[in-house]
């Protein structure tokens, strides 16, 4: 009787607990501030750039990370990676024959804290683009896309599909 009756506090007490919560990668959304004059535009959604090897960028681009807080506590202290690749294309190809470049840039970023039940955004500002556009000046190969590949720094419990997300956005010559 002893050994049933703690079979069903056990039962009601593992009903009771919550189920394992986790902050989780929502989305990846894409945003340009362009020049205009001595002026910059504010940032608005872009679902592509205007860039070539060997032509300035001189547009700032933004990726904005969307973070969900499932749990109902704090979530503080998360570390955000990221890793940059270019989709490449040589000269006078077909542009089924692009291929995606190992990534040139790898950076983090802190967020301190989402609230317990709400989402946050995460702004990744440091692309280095104009820099791998300079390096591809004169190499026969020209950017037809950027990927973005961002994880949140794992935690004990978290699924990983809900941690890693990427975003490619189409680059076009301007």
């Amino acid at each position: 009787m002893k050994n049933k009756l703690l079979r069903s506090i056990a039962v009601l007490l593992l009903a009771a607990a919550p189920a394992a919560a986790q902050v989780s990668i929502t989305g990846i959304g894409w945003e340009l501030s362009r020049v205009m004059g001595k002026k910059r535009s504010p940032f608005e959604p872009v679902s592509s750039l205007r860039a070539a090897s060997g032509t300035p960028f001189t547009d700032a681009l933004r990726a904005v990370v969307s973070l969900n807080n499932s749990s109902g506590r704090p979530a503080e202290g998360l570390v955000l990676r990221y890793a940059l690749s270019l989709r490449l294309l040589k000269a006078g190809e077909q542009p089924d024959k692009a291929f995606w470049a190992v990534p040139f840039f790898v950076e983090e970023v802190r967020v301190s804290k989402i609230d317990p039940a709400s989402q946050r955004q995460a702004r990744v500002i440091r692309f280095e683009l104009q820099t791998q556009l300079n390096k591809l000046k004169n190499s026969g190969f020209e950017p037809v896309a950027l990927k973005l590949e961002a994880m949140l720094s794992p935690r004990s419990g978290d699924e990983p599909s809900e941690i890693i997300r990427e975003a490619v956005i189409e680059i076009s010559k301007p």
